[in-house]
């Protein structure tokens, strides 16, 4: 186990020796002792929701400037980001997990004001016995693109610190960690025994006020590197939570997907035996294997289908399970009379779908192929593969639309990312992405 540390610490530091007592400036945020949340024979539930995007109403007044963003917001339902978030208030107390985790990008672009508003429903969900454990997304730390919207014009907004995010979750995981890197804003927690989860903060960004934009790349720096190996040496964990990806997640994986320094993480995390991985940042619902390693990414839930991954650990060992959230069941239960909430699952689709049909008519213009003639069925099939693929349906084969003209069109003219985004989708076959179980002798040493 120590020969694995110090390795760990070499390969991220470049060949570089590096002090591991660097890591340890802070012995306050080293250790604690925290009871668990069940105990070591009860089960454990836990909620994995990422990628809310969440934007505060008072940063908008729902004018042209808001409007637009709406337009380029990738299918984030923005206008309705407060309804998600009651109904997801309100599905908790109903269901009553253990635990919520949210693996990054809480905020939609780093608004100060929208992570306190978001504290805000963490805070309800705790007050009915869930709690809430937090890491930062590479949206959420000192970002440019913080604004607020009003009338025609947008303006600069707070941005969130890394003091200020830990200080404004300081209920919402870091009360229950039991180590605390002193250097970045990941921790550990143990909510039952013999199962440590790795909250980790693996994202690139400025510890002063920035003008640059969000860094969509991720890394895990010396520092942390260090506190790990320190933490490696005595403890055996059992799950790792990032926001961004270890795995590749497709045959042709796009730039800032996963980690950049995967490649070094991956194998110390097998030595360690930690075989489930969970992160978000890609917005899709996926699992993706590396021999006996499992990661599981859980689509946003601010998109279509406003997804909830639920993990439950027990005697046998760990049971992932996709579900969605029940926004129409909260709208009736709560007498809500816009019908646009009444009917959800068809709203959200609608969103989302429309992204993807959008995109891939901007993608016929880009690459420079566009036709009349071509418009529809393009258009209705990306939008289709898009609604598939984030949701995780894309297991095995889809006949409809391997056969929709659309596809036969992009496979004939497109030389770029239409043609490439259409076959690796249409490809996915060697995982469920909406179910997984991981035995305990995976997960306990």
């Amino acid at each position: 186990m120590k020969k694995v540390a110090i390795l760990f610490v070499l390969i991220l530091s470049g060949g570089f020796i590096y002090r591991l007592s660097s890591a340890g400036n802070n012995e306050e945020l080293q250790n604690k002792e925290i009871s668990p949340l069940v105990e070591a024979n009860e089960d454990l539930t836990i909620w994995m929701v990422t990628d809310i995007h969440y934007i505060a109403p008072e940063l908008h007044d729902n004018g042209a400037a808001f409007a637009e963003m709406k337009q380029t917001a990738v299918g984030k339902d923005i206008a309705r980001i407060d309804s998600i978030m009651q109904a997801l208030v309100w599905e908790a107390a109903k269901e009553k997990p253990e635990l919520l985790i949210v693996s990054g990008d809480l905020t939609f672009n780093g608004e100060y004001e929208s992570m306190v508003g978001l504290a805000k429903y963490f805070k309800q969900i705790e007050e009915n016995g869930t709690q809430v454990s937090v890491i930062p997304g590479n949206h959420d730390i000192h970002s440019s693109w913080a604004r607020r919207f009003v009338g025609s014009e947008m303006e600069k907004a707070k941005q969130i610190s890394p003091t200020a995010f830990r200080e404004t979750f300081a209920d919402f995981g870091y009360d229950l960690a039991t180590h605390q890197d002193p250097d970045s804003l990941s921790y550990v927690i143990e909510p039952k025994p013999n199962y440590p989860i790795m909250m980790m903060d693996n994202n690139i960004y400025s510890d002063t006020e920035t003008s640059k934009s969000p860094t969509t790349e991720g890394k895990i720096k010396i520092e942390t590197a260090a506190w790990l190996a320190k933490y490696f040496e005595e403890n055996a964990p059992a799950i790792w939570v990032g926001h961004h990806p270890i795995l590749a997640h497709a045959k042709s994986e796009r730039t800032g997907n996963t980690l950049e320094n995967a490649d070094e993480i991956n194998p110390l995390l097998k030595e360690q035996g930690i075989n489930a991985l969970f992160a978000g940042h890609i917005h899709a619902q996926n699992i993706s294997s590396d021999g006996l390693t499992r990661e599981i990414i859980t689509g946003a839930l601010s998109i279509f289908p406003n997804s909830i991954g639920e993990i439950t650990l027990n005697a046998d060992g760990l049971t992932y399970n996709h579900r969605e959230l029940a926004v129409e069941a909260w709208a009736e239960a709560t007498n809500q009379t816009d019908p646009d909430l009444l009917s959800y699952s068809q709203t959200s689709y609608d969103i989302f779908y429309d992204y993807g049909a959008t995109l891939g008519l901007m993608q016929m213009f880009e690459e420079q192929w566009y036709q009349v003639e071509y418009e529809e069925d393009v258009m209705d099939f990306v939008g289709l593969l898009n609604v598939r693929y984030f949701s995780g349906l894309d297991f095995g084969k889809d006949e409809e639309l391997a056969n929709h003209p659309g596809y036969k069109i992009i496979q004939e003219n497109s030389k770029g990312f239409l043609k490439e985004y259409s076959t690796r989708s249409l490809e996915d076959n060697d995982l469920d992405d909406r179910k997984l179980f991981i035995p305990n002798e995976y997960l306990v040493k």
